[in-house]
């Protein structure tokens, strides 16, 4: 792509070219991957400025430069082409997927983002248009599939660059499908921007990441952002819906004056897709689904009431995009295994360990009642609070744990830079309001590993230990690097440890 061309696909402030007519072969934010003839762009993060390697991207062939401000590309040289924006990552958004031949103008889109349940609402929809008969790509927080190919990303929301490249392979795979789990994160840094998506799902919001975000309203506002996209795709032939949890009054206030047709979820009367008749167990759920194409029963692998909401999402974008009733069955029936959701080891003493990413005090009060409803001896939860993060829902995730367990084992979360001492402090505000009102034992042990093994050793026949908050994660993340953990393979070893590689502490 020529320069003229690459520069039409978004907007700039001021430019100094050196030849419009020069090939742009390639695009990088990171200055490391940088080859000869590529656009660099320079990303100003909340740790990191772009800008400060721009040296280092002309030294490796960069052809093009784009940053945000002109000081820093007026010690060059005139040999140097540059461009200056007002939002580097809105540039590269739109950039790569010029660049890419805009894939998703020829693909059905399914963004999905809500507080909880992103993930595995995502996999349940790649699901359902799977057992249609419709090849779909699925780009999400736990695992990335394209094809044959998958990986784990490392973010919610991928740059926009990645997912750019990754719409166009799977668009050259035959893939025309995609199901992307969009984050509050993603939409406020512009990496969804130029996707057009056809369908939005909202599975809820309370507030989150206000570490972030600052308050409610901002949250609010960058969900918000996605079903605008919705409402501003008007160049596909493709039907347009958004599809909503009808419980939950922050979404419906977002969605109801967009000029979109609107699908609600739930388990009220009278909600578009609804929720009747709903059994559980420790691995799965029972429900009958009730919509306007009809009612149909529906089993689900996956135990809980937050799931049967997941579930009704996933429903209501099947039958959106015409999907028949068998196929969303058979989906719902035979998903993939969504890591780090509610994994279960049968100890050999008699107890159940689940292993769940729920890591806030909404997705632990679903989980954990969840949990209690199966009517363990003892509930022994496990859980950190993240640090660097927002710290005001650290007592508010104590008290929710406390409230439903006999056993509150606090430990780490990704510490990152804080000391891990003061997040615990935090959680533990929390348990001891509980712990005025009701008996709980509590215990504060840092070193997760450690964590784990007290709460395999206090467990006996018929309790049930949660480890919540890492998931599928498979690193412990401190200010001085990350040390691999994953509280899945360290509860498998201490369980088993016969045969299996030793277990690593932080």
């Amino acid at each position: 792509m020529r320069i003229r061309e690459f520069l039409s696909s978004f907007s700039y402030v001021k430019a100094h070219i050196r030849d419009w007519e020069e090939e742009i072969v390639g695009i990088a934010q990171n200055s490391k991957d940088v080859r000869p003839g590529y656009a660099f762009f320079a990303l100003v993060g909340s740790s990191c400025d772009g800008h400060a390697f721009l040296w280092e991207a002309v030294d490796r062939g960069a052809r093009l430069l784009v940053g945000e401000r002109e000081e820093p590309f007026l010690t060059l040289g005139e040999d140097i082409s540059w461009v200056c924006v007002e939002q580097s990552r809105r540039a590269l958004a739109l950039a790569s997927h010029a660049f890419f031949g805009f894939p998703s103008q020829r693909m059905h889109v399914v963004g999905v983002t809500g507080t909880n349940g992103k993930t595995t609402t995502c996999f349940l929809i790649q699901s359902i248009l799977e057992k249609s008969g419709v090849p779909c790509g699925l780009l999400t927080t736990a695992r990335n599939i394209v094809g044959p190919f998958e990986w784990e990303p490392p973010n919610t929301t991928m740059e926009s660059l990645f997912l750019a490249q990754s719409l166009r392979r799977m668009e050259t795979l035959g893939i025309h499908h995609a199901v992307l789990e969009v984050s509050s994160h993603g939409l406020a840094l512009w990496r969804v921007e130029g996707i057009l998506f056809d369908v939005a799902v909202f599975t809820n919001i309370v507030p989150e990441h206000l570490e972030f975000h600052r308050t409610f309203e901002h949250y609010w506002r960058s969900k918000k952002r996605l079903a605008e996209m919705v409402e501003e795709n008007l160049s596909k032939p493709f039907p347009r819906v958004i599809v909503a949890n009808g419980e939950d009054e922050h979404i419906l206030a977002m969605v109801r004056s967009l000029g979109v047709p609107l699908l609600r979820f739930g388990f009220l009367k009278g909600l578009e897709v609804q929720a009747a008749c709903v059994q559980w167990d420790h691995s799965s759920s029972i429900f009958q689904a009730l919509t306007p194409w009809g009612h149909f029963e529906v089993f689900l692998p996956l135990p809980g009431k937050h799931n049967v909401y997941n579930a009704l999402g996933a429903i209501a974008v099947g039958l959106a995009l015409g999907v028949c009733r068998e196929a969303i069955q058979e989906g719902l029936r035979h998903p993939r295994r969504v890591p780090g959701r509610w994994e279960v080891i049968e100890a050999p003493q008699g107890f159940k360990v689940i292993v769940d990413f729920a890591h806030n005090w909404h997705g632990l009060e679903h989980a954990l009642r969840t949990a209690k409803a199966l009517k363990p001896r003892r509930l022994i939860t496990v859980f950190g609070c993240g640090g660097e993060r927002d710290r005001s829902k650290r007592p508010q995730m104590g008290r929710v744990v406390a409230a439903f367990s006999d056993v509150c084992i606090v430990t780490t979360d990704n510490p990152r830079g804080e000391d891990p001492l003061q997040t615990a402090q935090d959680a533990v505000w929390g348990i001891e309001e509980i712990a005025r009102e009701k008996p709980v034992e509590w215990f504060v042990i840092l070193d997760r590993v450690e964590a784990i093994r007290l709460a395999l050793s206090l467990a006996r026949e018929g309790d049930v230990v949660f480890l919540a908050g890492k998931g599928p994660e498979r690193f412990q993340v401190y200010a001085t690097g990350s040390v691999p953990h994953n509280d899945y393979e360290v509860a498998r070893q201490l369980l088993f440890p016969e045969g299996r590689r030793d277990v690593v502490h932080p």
